[in-house]
């Protein structure tokens, strides 16, 4: 996998560079600015292109001005506007800058209006963000709003950002305040965390990882311990399947769902755990929602519960329920079960009782929710609990908006609290264990924002560790093959149509995708 760094560890990295390692800063500088240049030269081929740098006064604004350089050697039409003068530059910026006064003009922000800007902005074939760094920790303000907001508005051609958009904060893409939206952005080193996280992704656009002389030993800190999930690792997740097998071999999934009002919550939970290898798939649903499931899924077993009028799991169907789940390698509780009282006394019972079997747990969903209301919640030992935004802040006791802002903290914090791997849902999921290591995949699109796609989800980690994968290796694996089932039947049909069951006969694609790399 591809570590994945915030500000300050990067910030880190650069010091024991510089310091340690005695690479000049100068020399690092000189490699970012090249790669920036490298990555324009690419988008612009061999046209005639005009290019606007704007540069800002700290390393981000250096580099800026090393690529502008570059591009004048190569005789690229090239625009550069500090928007800071001389005086406010220091180290190896000012130098950069001092180097590139013998080649060009630099035009200061302070003797052109705004309108002017705007005006170099329309007309530049690329436009360079070299302003902010990932060191932005507080909301952009002043006339910097101004040139951040000029160049997204008035961008006609490309937009090219130096490390990350100006305007996004690298530990949790949050936008401060405002942010500029890039077509490609050009990292150095590792990717920034605020580049994968929502909103900062989506204005993030193509990104490149430019290596500028650092190296990669000075990764291994423990503390650097975010990670990109890529389809390499998916692969080495991926469970044998030996010649001399029977259904036996793959493990059996123990799956507690669905109810009178939501039936395919139980069908694509237990279905999606046989579509990824599981030897069986055992539903365990009130009775009344057997039949309507087995109509389309003969390959399923059935364990039909006691039921209340509204058709929900109730109280009375526990000791059958805890009776049928022995023996199974995974237990998955949640998906469709309803808020019924009774079922949310069946749910958090079930809990209790099995707390010191050892049992492996999926919670997903109503289980979840159930839980969520108890004072002191308690999961068992190697659970997996994948909850959306909502039921986190359920979990958690906050806000969602507060999650929204820092996921990679929030689902941190849960997995410790709790003991379990947390599988934070949404755009880019976020997978993180107990002794802090989190997971950021960026496979999927729009189509899984639809009913079901979170029970797909949960029956494809389930079925993973049914067959022996470990559940933190099972939720990589599925969060990543359910992104990428989406992404195939993308380009196949589209974002709209997706549904959950259409996900699911995309699995195997996605599947045979990741086996390219074993």
């Amino acid at each position: 996998m591809i570590k994945v760094l915030s500000g300050a560890q990067m910030k880190s990295i650069d010091r024991q560079a510089i310091e340690e390692l005695k690479i000049p800063g100068i020399l690092l500088m000189e490699n970012a600015g090249r790669a920036v240049y490298q990555k324009t030269k690419e988008i612009i081929k061999e046209e005639e292109k005009s290019v606007l740098v704007v540069c800002g006064k700290g390393n981000n604004g250096g580099d800026g001005f090393v690529a502008a350089r570059h591009l004048i050697e190569n005789s690229i039409q090239t625009t550069v506007i500090s928007l800071f003068r001389p005086e406010n530059l220091s180290g190896e910026a000012l130098v950069n800058h001092n180097i590139l006064q013998n080649f060009t003009e630099i035009i200061y922000f302070e003797d052109i209006d705004l309108e002017k800007l705007r005006e170099l902005i329309s007309f530049s074939d690329v436009v360079i963000d070299a302003i902010f760094g990932t060191g932005l920790i507080s909301e952009v303000k002043g006339f910097l709003t101004d040139i951040i907001e000029a160049i997204s508005e008035y961008a006609e051609g490309y937009v090219v950002s130096v490390d990350i958009p100006s305007g996004i904060n690298a530990d949790t893409g949050e936008i401060m305040n405002c942010a500029v939206v890039a077509d490609f952005t050009v990292t150095f080193h590792a990717p920034k965390a605020g580049l994968l996280l929502y909103p900062g992704a989506d204005y993030s656009g193509e990104i490149t990882i430019a290596s500028i002389g650092i190296p990669e030993m000075l990764n291994q800190s423990k503390e650097f311990n975010i990670y990109l999930i890529t389809p390499h690792y998916a692969a080495l997740s991926l469970p044998l399947r030996p010649d001399d097998s029977h259904k036996g071999t793959f493990g059996k999934v123990f799956n507690i769902a669905g109810s009178f009002a939501m039936p395919g919550a139980a069908y694509m939970c237990a279905m999606s755990s046989l579509i990824v290898g599981a030897g069986y798939s055992i539903l365990a649903a009130p009775k009344s929602v057997i039949p309507s499931v087995a109509a389309k899924a003969s390959e399923i077993v059935y364990a039909p519960l006691i039921e209340t009028p509204e058709g929900t799991l109730c109280e009375e169907s526990l000791s059958e329920a805890l009776d049928k789940s022995y023996g199974s390698n995974v237990i998955l509780i949640g998906p469709g079960l309803s808020a019924d009282k009774s079922t949310v006394n069946f749910v958090n019972s079930f809990i209790r009782e099995i707390i010191n079997r050892g049992d492996k747990v999926l919670l997903d969903g109503d289980a979840i929710n159930a839980l969520a209301i108890q004072k002191n919640i308690v999961f068992p030992l190697n659970s997996v609990i994948t909850p959306h935004p909502k039921e986190l802040s359920r979990l958690m006791g906050v806000s969602v908006e507060e999650i929204l802002k820092n996921k990679i903290k929030f689902a941190r914090e849960a997995a410790e609290k709790f003991n379990a791997i947390i599988v934070l849902k949404g755009a880019n999921t976020i997978i993180s264990e107990p002794n802090g290591n989190t997971y950021i995949n960026i496979a999927g699109n729009s189509g899984l924002a639809k009913a079901g796609s979170g029970d797909v989800l949960s029956g494809v980690i389930a079925g993973f560790i049914a067959q022996g994968v470990e559940p933190k290796n099972a939720a990589i694996l599925g969060v990543y093959l359910h992104g990428l089932a989406a992404d195939i039947a993308a380009e196949e049909i589209n974002e709209y149509s997706l549904t959950a069951e259409t996900l699911m006969q995309y699995l195997p694609k996605a599947i045979n995708e990741v086996l390219k790399f074993t």
